[in-house]
């Protein structure tokens, strides 16, 4: 697998990334030894950035990467994000998951069925003594004595302007506990303001062929500046993954025009791609991680069937100029006239 260079870093990264949001978790079938095995597989693919949170099912997500990779942990760039705290009913389901998943699992019981009183509302705090708090953790988790990349997990945007986080962020720096950091950004907008921020070595961005704004807004800017990009939901949340008949777009959009508009599109990029001989999460990927500035591309994953199916999507052929000049065409008419 192709590396590339992490924007002014000295890292060197697979230019497809392992998203682990979905590593560990109540309602998940996989165990620990299936998770760290496809782990393995994926780094014996040539994979070597693993992205995670602190709040990924309760810190199990850093656990289980701290397991895999203990021992070749100078094979694989970890970054991992800090920001969110887990109210008092998750951090009780932290500490009795082994006990509780196999009767959730058993029981059939999923995440929606949850009533509110049970998941919690989340918090967030970047607080100096939370930030050198949260990394401390998570390297315990991790197995590591550093992270490679440190990242703000969407921060509001009053959180960037103060910038009392990049004190610690610093010293942590110094002390050799992090490597390098950046933010996960929620909005365009925030991406721009990091990019006034000392010190900062990558954006986290949202993007796919649904939503191309961070390439035109943030991701040029980011280059010209040194700074590494990753792009995350290159599927668009599931939405450019899935058959067209399982695509529900009535919760994610209220309004039926644009509901319609969405399906249109969707349907669009579909054609796109049956006229090249590929499906269309292929189209979606290759799309993004062949933009020019991207440093690496996430796609979640979980078991080894998961990486099987992303390893074929990237090894298909690159983007033809007939592939993009069809897809600009399809972002120009979408766009208000």
């Amino acid at each position: 697998m192709e590396r590339t260079r992490f924007g002014t870093t000295d890292l060197y990264v697979s230019d497809v990334g392992f998203g682990c949001a979905r590593l560990g978790g109540f309602f998940q079938s996989a165990n620990k030894a299936d998770m760290v095995r496809t782990l393995r597989e994926a780094l014996a693919a040539g994979i070597t950035f693993y992205d995670t949170s602190d709040m990924y099912t309760q810190g199990e997500s850093e656990r289980v990467l701290g397991e895999a990779f203990h021992g070749v942990r100078d094979q694989v760039v970890l970054a991992s994000k800090f920001g969110y705290c887990l109210p008092a009913q998750r951090q009780l389901l932290s500490r009795v998951k082994p006990l509780v998943k196999p009767l959730v699992q058993r029981l059939g019981i999923r995440r929606e069925h949850l009533p509110s009183a049970v998941r919690g509302s989340l918090a967030q705090n970047f607080s100096p003594s939370y930030v050198v708090h949260a990394v401390e953790q998570s390297l315990r988790r991790l197995k590591t004595d550093h992270l490679d990349l440190c990242q703000l997990h969407s921060p509001p945007a009053e959180v960037l302007a103060q910038g009392e986080f990049l004190a610690p962020l610093q010293l942590l720096q110094r002390q050799g506990k992090i490597r390098y950091y950046g933010v996960s950004c929620e909005r365009i907008s925030d991406a721009q303001v990091c990019l006034r921020l000392a010190g900062i070595s990558s954006l986290q961005l949202r993007m796919s062929l649904l939503d191309q704004s961070a390439l035109s807004a943030a991701v040029e800017r980011a280059a010209a500046r040194g700074v590494a990009v990753i792009a995350r939901e290159c599927f668009a949340g599931g939405l450019l993954a899935k058959p067209a008949e399982a695509v529900d777009l009535d919760a994610l959009l209220p309004d039926d025009a644009e509901r319609e508009a969405k399906r249109q599109e969707i349907s669009a990029l579909r054609a796109v791609a049956e006229r090249s001989g590929r499906s269309l999460p292929e189209l979606a990927l290759q799309f993004i991680r062949s933009a020019e500035g991207v440093s690496v591309t996430l796609v979640g994953m979980r078991t080894s069937a998961h990486l099987a199916d992303t390893l074929r999507l990237r090894a298909a052929a690159p983007l033809s100029d007939g592939e993009r000049q069809a897809i600009a065409a399809l972002r120009q008419s979408a766009l208000p006239q």
